[in-house]
């Protein structure tokens, strides 16, 4: 990266980053050296049997998928950072700097480890920064304050100088494709233990499981009930079935028909969405 003019700490942050994103995994622990995943590969990298997905994130679709790919987490023993706390544990509506250091520490009051002030601040600023929509005072969207591309997605908007707002959705512009992979990888995740192993092999899950668990699609992508009933439509058409709910008597269950869902790679329905 020296070499395409990069300096050390932007090396450093790229690292970070590509990290935080899960898009790579970690070869060799010894010398720290780390490979693109095959889902980093089909989204930007250029072959000439397989060219990119989406090589400079032009598709909404790209920054939905690596909002989940940053943002979902396991139940148990998840590496933590604001918005992985944000996006998995906070059930409000509004919130501000101050409020989300005190709510954070309140929830790590127990931990192990003990997080600095300033460190907390620092993480909480870049989270801002990263999410945060800002509108001008005519309620346009301001794109001069643009410095992330996930801001984009109206998760989290800055109504004043201090204040956001994080209001549910049924989020129209998530394509059922992502979502797709998110339900997939989620329910895969949920029928094994911290070591992967694969406990379980049940059809259904429950709708609130899918709505309000750590890690869930209606967690991380902010879903409204009626949104997540709306994208479970979605599914069960973009899947042919494979993936349907029931509403009986107020049971609401998700359920799978593949033979082995754990040999279903969860981007086996993204093709279609880039292929559009």
């Amino acid at each position: 990266m020296v070499s395409m003019g990069m300096g050390k700490n932007m090396v450093l942050s790229v690292r970070h980053w590509i990290k935080t994103l899960n898009l790579v995994t970690c070869a060799d622990k010894k010398t720290q050296t780390f490979e693109l995943t095959l889902l980093a590969k089909q989204l930007f990298v250029n072959e000439e049997s397989s060219p990119a997905y989406d090589e400079y994130i032009d598709k909404i679709g790209t920054v939905w998928l690596l909002h989940w790919l940053s943002q979902t987490i396991p139940s148990e023993n998840a590496e933590l950072n604001t918005a992985r706390w944000f996006f998995n544990y906070f059930n409000g509506i509004r919130s501000d700097k101050l409020q989300l250091a005190k709510d954070i520490n309140l929830s790590l009051a127990n931990h192990d480890k003990e997080i600095t002030e300033a460190t907390l601040k620092k993480d909480i600023d870049c989270f801002f920064q990263t999410y945060a929509t800002k509108y001008t005072n005519n309620k346009k969207l301001n794109e001069d304050s643009f410095t992330s591309p996930f801001s984009e997605l109206g998760l989290l908007v800055q109504v004043d100088s201090k204040h956001y707002l994080a209001e549910l959705s049924n989020r129209k512009s998530l394509p059922v494709e992502i979502f797709s992979y998110a339900i997939i990888s989620f329910i895969q995740e949920k029928h094994k233990d911290s070591e992967d192993n694969i406990i379980s092999n049940e059809r259904t899950v429950s709708f609130d499981s899918l709505l309000n668990d750590v890690g869930s699609p209606g967690k991380v992508f902010r879903l409204t009930a009626n949104g997540l009933s709306e994208k479970l439509d979605e599914i069960e058409v973009l899947t042919q079935g494979k993936i349907a709910w029931t509403d009986t008597q107020g049971l609401r269950q998700v359920q799978h028909h593949f033979d082995d869902l754990h040999s279903v790679n969860p981007d086996t329905y993204l093709h279609n969405y880039y292929q559009r």
